[in-house]
């Protein structure tokens, strides 16, 4: 990739039309994804090493780390590479530090998920049976075990993934200001989670679209797109306005995202297809329910309150048709449409260098494409392999 490190103005255009062959995105993911495969199979066979001197381990072991091989769709550490490769100075190449510390986000990313799955008791994840539920069959142990040694073996996942960000590869002050930077978006994540499900014990109209867009902004924006591009360029040694610059573009493309995800679960519940819609039907409180209940008369509130509580996935897909819910979607499609605008703005008036903001134009692509973010999906780039 060409360096560019003139400051560009604020009045400048910026357009990924103007993007050369060697800077597309698409040729950058796949160029990053075999070291981040190396990566990742070196860390299994670490974290392999610290359970082989226990021999009780060993059921465990198998299924954990069939589940870490099951692919998902790396937007998180492919975002933290490309953003260390963009505000890297130094080398075409990121150093291999970067690269275990991409596996880690990822490693990370499987903790969360094997908490998420016992808090909304799944049984499938990508696919193929969750670890609790694993543990439960192939390690031969009751159902609540199966649960309990998943929740530990997260908590492993977690000190272990936190573990590689102090890779001696990195420097010293850039990975301690790293490492900080994330445990702080490690507590907003589950704060968010936290809200989310104290949510649950609430009506509908009682929560309002700012304390959903709150819970969008723990859960998604900081986790899934500020919290890669902003590890990524601190570790490649960008200044804090630099990274003043990243949370202004990151927190419009995270709603987007996330609004996105909301509206592509309505779609997979209107097709019947209610297990790609858990949001919907384990009644969380997400924005197009909220908009859909504030158009509806007292009775429609009252039926969709119903079936909330209830999980009344075929009902509720009848109200996800109607023509109300037709124009909520078409809504939240024009929002989506703004935050994307909102995000290009950052960049014309931001001080960064045309390849960084040309770049950094590439990422929202990079969002919007994986913006239906089901864990059973595959994406974009991983159907085009």
């Amino acid at each position: 990739m060409s360096r560019d490190t003139t400051q560009a103005t604020g009045s400048e255009a910026v357009s990924a039309e103007t993007t050369s062959p060697e800077d597309d995105l698409l040729s950058q993911f796949f160029s990053l994804e075999e070291n981040l495969n190396a990566c990742m199979t070196v860390s299994l066979k670490e974290l392999e090493d610290r359970f082989t001197p226990y021999p009780a381990l060993r059921p465990v072991w198998q299924p954990l780390k069939a589940f870490l091989r099951k692919r998902g769709k790396r937007v998180r550490p492919m975002l933290f590479l490309l953003s260390y490769r963009l505000f890297d100075q130094d080398s075409e190449i990121p150093p291999m530090a970067a690269f275990r510390a991409a596996a880690a986000l990822e490693i990370f990313h499987a903790f969360a998920l094997v908490h998420d799955d016992i808090i909304d008791a799944s049984h499938s994840r990508r696919g193929e049976p969750t670890l609790h539920i694993r543990l439960a069959s192939d390690a031969q142990v009751s159902s609540k075990n199966g649960e309990n040694l998943a929740l530990v073996l997260g908590d492993i996942l977690f000190g272990f993934a936190m573990e590689r960000f102090l890779d001696p590869g990195f420097d010293s002050g850039r990975a301690s200001r790293a490492m900080r930077f994330f445990l702080k978006v490690a507590q907003d994540t589950g704060l968010g989670q936290a809200v989310e499900i104290a949510h649950l014990e609430e009506s509908l109209g009682s929560v309002s679209e700012e304390e959903i867009l709150r819970t969008y902004f723990l859960k998604t924006t900081r986790y899934t797109v500020e919290s890669p591009l902003i590890l990524g360029a601190i570790l490649a040694g960008a200044n804090h306005n630099t990274e003043k610059t990243l949370c202004n573009f990151a927190n419009p493309l995270g709603l987007a995202f996330q609004i996105e995800n909301d509206l592509h679960e309505v779609s997979q519940l209107a097709a019947g297809d209610s297990d790609l819609a858990y949001d919907l039907h384990a009644g969380v409180k997400t924005l197009f329910l909220k908009k859909l209940h504030t158009r509806l008369d007292a009775k429609g509130k009252a039926e969709m309150e119903l079936l909330l509580r209830e999980g009344a996935a075929l009902e509720l897909a009848a109200m996800v048709k109607s023509p109300v819910a037709a124009e909520v979607s078409n809504a939240l499609r024009n929002e989506v449409s703004d935050y994307f605008k909102e995000a290009r703005a950052v960049l014309r008036r931001s001080n960064l260098s045309k390849t960084q903001r040309e770049g950094l134009l590439g990422f929202a692509e990079f969002i919007s494409m994986n913006s239906h973010h089901s864990e059973a999906e595959e994406s974009r780039f991983e159907a085009s392999a």
